[in-house]
């Protein structure tokens, strides 16, 4: 659902801005707190704008995970800053700013939702909901501590598109096969 089709992929200011009010209304309100209306307004888009760049809350379990990793990966591109911060923080003996660990939580809980619903519903195997999904968030947050060195080291260069295209859909299959209750759910 989520392949690298302009219009599905939350590359436009509309789709960054449902997103950045998302996770903020998320982290407030968790995820079935947060109502796409109000999402919409926070982000000063059109009703249907929500559906036409990231299809519907309702969409099957593993959809949503796939947009959510796709959305991550996104974000940290398009905050490059942010690794070193990451970085900085996590060598020193600050507290974590309120501001950043409500984003890591409200992240944390629509992940794990979305994981525990669709083991409801069947699609995604058994498994601890909180775990899974820290491991499905480590994935694109520590390809992203280590861009330099995979240049370095392994000539992975994560900002030619054709690499990240690759990197992005590479990681997005082995979410969804690790995650699938049954393995014909993961393609």
């Amino acid at each position: 659902m989520y392949e690298t089709v302009a219009s599905d992929h939350p590359s436009s200011d509309t789709a960054r801005a449902l997103l950045a009010a998302a996770l903020e209304l998320f982290a407030a309100h968790g995820y079935r707190g947060a109502s796409v209306r109000a999402i919409t307004r926070r982000a000063g888009a059109n009703l249907g704008a929500v559906t036409y760049h990231f299809g519907s809350k309702e969409a099957p379990a593993l959809d949503r995970i796939e947009r959510m990793v796709r959305a991550f990966f996104d974000y940290l591109r398009d905050h490059p800053e942010l690794p070193g911060l990451m970085v900085q923080h996590l060598a020193g003996s600050d507290p974590f700013p309120d501001a950043a660990r409500r984003v890591l939580e409200g992240n944390h809980r629509v992940i794990s939702t979305i994981i525990a619903e669709g083991q409801e519903d069947g699609s995604i195997r058994a498994g601890d909901p909180r775990l899974m999904a820290l491991s499905i968030v480590a994935q694109p947050v520590w390809l992203a501590l280590v861009t330099r060195l995979l240049q370095e080291a392994l000539g992975l260069d994560q900002h030619d598109p054709e690499t990240r295209t690759a990197l992005v859909g590479s990681v997005v299959r082995f979410v969804r096969a690790g995650l699938a209750a049954h393995p014909e759910q993961a393609s």
